[in-house]
């Protein structure tokens, strides 16, 4: 089985994140983190991030472990 069909077997199996993407988005004076993705630990010992929608990324991104559906 190849890398892309293993790929798509995760996301079409809805195999929740071990991880959360967040980037610090600033407000005014006020900074907060906006989630922009997710990420799954991969058995090779990698991380597979995937972002939502078309971004220009230029904060750092943090990873937070996933808890529930309901982390924000």
């Amino acid at each position: 089985m190849n890398t892309l069909t293993k790929r798509n077997q995760t996301r079409d199996s809805g195999n929740a994140p071990d991880w959360i993407a967040k980037c610090p988005k600033h407000i005014g004076r006020k900074e907060r983190l906006e989630r922009v993705g997710a990420a799954w630990t991969r058995e090779d010992g990698g991380i597979c991030l995937r972002l939502h929608g078309t971004q220009i990324v230029s904060e750092d991104i943090y990873l937070y472990p996933y808890e529930s559906a309901d982390t924000e």
